[in-house]
């Protein structure tokens, strides 16, 4: 059920082109995304910087269990994927998201 939800944000995220990938500008646009994914991979350095600025301005993460080729493949991307800002996602959809079982 996570991964159907997960698919349905990055296709409406991707439709409106509002997402950044990598880490460079994952950090850099922190402010005012809804929603940030890791993947499993990512440097520990790079992560700690990210969970405090999302901390910072109050933005979720979600910690894709993963690693960065499947998140790649998962954005329909031919290389890895660390990190991604979302920044036009529904409330609900980020809630599902969250949802235990």
């Amino acid at each position: 059920m996570k991964m159907k939800t997960l698919e349905k944000i990055i296709k409406d995220s991707e439709s409106h082109s509002k997402y950044k990938i990598g880490i460079k500008e994952v950090k850099s646009n922190i402010k005012g995304s809804k929603l940030l994914i890791l993947s499993s991979t990512i440097d520990s350095k790079d992560k700690l910087i990210i969970e405090e600025k999302a901390k910072e301005h109050n933005v979720p993460i979600y910690y894709f269990k993963d690693n960065s080729v499947k998140l790649g493949r998962l954005f329909n991307k031919p290389y890895r994927i660390s990190s991604i800002s979302l920044r036009n996602i529904q409330d609900e959809d980020i809630q599902e998201l969250f949802k235990t079982k």
